[in-house]
């Protein structure tokens, strides 16, 4: 009887513990471990993808595609067909909501990122008993989503990141998937909050307060929520400055938030690796000032050098600014990069430091002379008033090499800089961080068409300049036609490249190398963009002289100045049906100005266009604003 009995206990103790065992708890466990990985499956193939057309485009790019003449379709243009429509409808085709303005590329990018993220937190939420979206299902599996994802999003804003080096797209481009992921998890991270409060119940959850573990947690979601809320563009722009430094502190409490709170359940491991991302991007960072800035001079007892750049800054106008800054030999930069600027004695804070267009070329570019990079001459130097400031003790081993940047004054840095610029003589300590961003390559286009507005020009004119190098030095002889269009309000703001462009252009008779210059300056009334009606284009030579800009301009016989609005869709249209290979347009300035030239690019070619002979058309838009 005994032994019966004991069975008996055994039975009903393991019929007990069957009982306890919640049947959900497996399934649950399986799909919170196996979903978010399948997320970056898809996000890695997504990647791959996109890394594939990158180098394939890279290495198509080197051989000029011949437009043919215009006539039946032919199939074997279909490739540049395909790819002129796919470009078109998503990168060329924007949509505009609440202030913004994305192309379609971004937005269903984004749209799409949403749907992976959601549908792979709430699908399959049913638990055994029918019981649809059970928290025992989703909470917990949220919650590692936006664990696993903290990575990617830490990634998308860095400056030195591997997605930019594998996909070419430059990280301020990048900046906007960054804001859509921090905004994805951000209501992720509330809906893992709410499916645990439900799930453990309120006296069980106000337990918890007592923990670390959830007050870290609290931290996290709170820290995220506060930067999705600041990064809101109206509040982004009202005090970027701020925003940064918001940035910087609230972004360092969310991550280490995140990893006491993951250290309940051992899964910091999806978290760490967000701090070796972030961690290596400002090691990058802060050796490349150490290095660029000559710190190291220090560290070898230099005591015949101040170790530090300096910076003439030269007012151009009311609004328009032109820096100097005497730099190493071996910095090197490609057209159209950008450079981090910080000056000490008119930033507010230690690490601020703002983005800025390169306007010259790189003086150790093969082939690269020291007049055209210089945006003015040394004559003008010695006339002009706010540059005939003693002479800059530079680094010694700068050999004079020169980072010219123009800048648009508005608030915050730049009217500071203004202010400072106008009460001194001498120059500013000053430190340069870059080279950054990936400039769109325009080598093997037969015809290059830029546009600029205001101070967008110190994107085109390194273009344009590195453009007319590659033809003096026969480097790239694809190219025939050079379109240079910019768009001002204030003549004087011409000044700023005349130089450049005559010593650029120089006595070299170009036609004889192949290649037409046709460089239009507009000077307007109206804001710096060339959105509405085109307006008579009447030569303003008088308007020019009026406005004081160096008359070298007259001597260039491929140099306009002229009254009015650019008519773009003209200028678009007519290039490209004359072109004898590949076009690139390509824009900097005001949205109202990129969508301009968006919309003229479109009108003027068509897949059955490409189809039947046409020219195929590259669009490249570098938008700016407040740093």
């Amino acid at each position: 009887m005994e032994p019966s009995a004991n069975l008996t206990k055994i039975f009903f103790a393991v019929g007990a513990h069957a009982k306890a065992v919640n049947p959900d708890k497996a399934p649950s466990q399986r799909r919170i471990a196996e979903y978010p990985l399948q997320i970056w499956y898809l996000l890695l193939s997504l990647l791959a993808l996109v890394s594939i057309c990158h180098f394939t485009a890279r290495l198509l790019a080197r051989k000029s595609v011949s437009a043919g003449t215009r006539g039946p379709s032919r199939l074997t243009r279909l490739p540049l067909a395909v790819a002129h429509v796919f470009r078109t409808m998503a990168f060329r085709t924007t949509a505009s909501f609440a202030g913004y303005t994305l192309n379609l590329a971004e937005f269903f990018l984004g749209c799409g990122y949403i749907a992976v993220i959601f549908t792979w937190a709430l699908i399959n939420t049913t638990d055994l008993e029918g019981h649809r979206f059970s928290p025992r299902y989703f909470a917990d599996r949220s919650g590692l989503i936006v664990a696993t994802q903290f990575p990617l999003l830490i990634a998308l804003g860095m400056k030195n990141n591997i997605i930019s080096l594998l996909t070419g797209i430059s990280y301020d481009k990048l900046s906007i998937l960054h804001r859509v992921v921090a905004r994805v998890l951000c209501v992720l991270i509330w809906v893992h909050a709410y499916g645990r409060l439900t799930q453990v119940g309120k006296a069980e959850a106000t337990g918890d307060l007592n923990d670390a573990w959830f007050r870290w947690g609290v931290a996290a979601a709170t820290g995220l929520t506060l930067l999705s809320f600041l990064s809101v563009k109206p509040l982004r722009k009202r005090s970027y400055e701020a925003f940064l430094v918001a940035h910087f502190f609230v972004g360092l409490i969310l991550l280490i938030g995140a990893y006491m709170h993951a250290k309940r359940d051992t899964v910091t491991h999806y978290v760490w690796p967000s701090f070796v991302i972030w961690g290596f991007d400002r090691l990058l960072r802060y050796l490349r000032v150490f290095i660029v800035n000559g710190g190291y001079l220090h560290l070898f007892g230099r005591k015949d050098t101040t170790a530090s750049l300096q910076a003439n800054v030269d007012v151009v106008s009311a609004r328009f600014l032109r820096v100097v800054v005497r730099v190493p030999s071996r910095v090197s930069w490609a057209p159209g990069q950008v450079a981090f600027l910080a000056i000490p004695s008119v930033s507010r804070t230690p690490w601020e430091a703002h983005p800025f267009t390169i306007a010259n070329i790189d003086s150790g570019r093969p082939g690269a002379a020291e007049g055209i990079l210089d945006g003015a001459s040394r004559d003008e130097k010695n006339e002009s008033p706010t540059e005939s400031a003693p002479t800059v003790a530079v680094l010694p081993y700068s050999k004079n090499k020169e980072l010219i940047v123009l800048i648009r004054v508005r608030g915050g840095f730049t009217k500071r800089l203004l202010d400072a610029a106008a009460n001194k003589t001498d120059s500013f300590k000053a430190f340069i961080d870059g080279p950054y961003c990936t400039p769109p390559s325009i080598t093997g286009f037969a015809t290059v068409l830029l546009f600029a507005g205001g101070s967008g020009v110190s994107f085109t004119l390194p273009l344009l300049c590195d453009l007319i190098r590659e033809s003096k030095s026969k480097t790239n002889p694809a190219c025939n036609k050079i379109v240079f269009v910019w768009a001002i309000r204030d003549p004087e703001q011409i000044r700023v490249i005349s130089d450049a462009l005559s010593n650029s252009v120089g006595t070299d008779p170009l036609a004889s190398l192949g290649i037409d210059i046709d460089i239009r300056i507009h000077v307007t009334t109206s804001v710096e963009d060339t959105d509405g009606d085109a307006a008579s284009s009447e030569t303003a030579s008088d308007a020019g002289k009026e406005g004081g800009y160096s008359n070298k301009l007259e001597a260039l016989s491929c140099a306009r100045v002229l009254a009015g609005r650019p008519d773009v869709d003209e200028i678009v249209r007519a290039e490209v049906q004359a072109a004898t290979g590949a076009v690139s347009v390509n824009v900097c300035g005001t949205p109202g100005l990129a969508a301009h030239v968006r919309k003229a690019v479109r009108a003027a070619s068509s897949g059955v266009d490409i189809l039947r002979g046409g020219a195929s058309v590259s669009l490249h838009v570098e938008s700016f604003g407040e740093a």
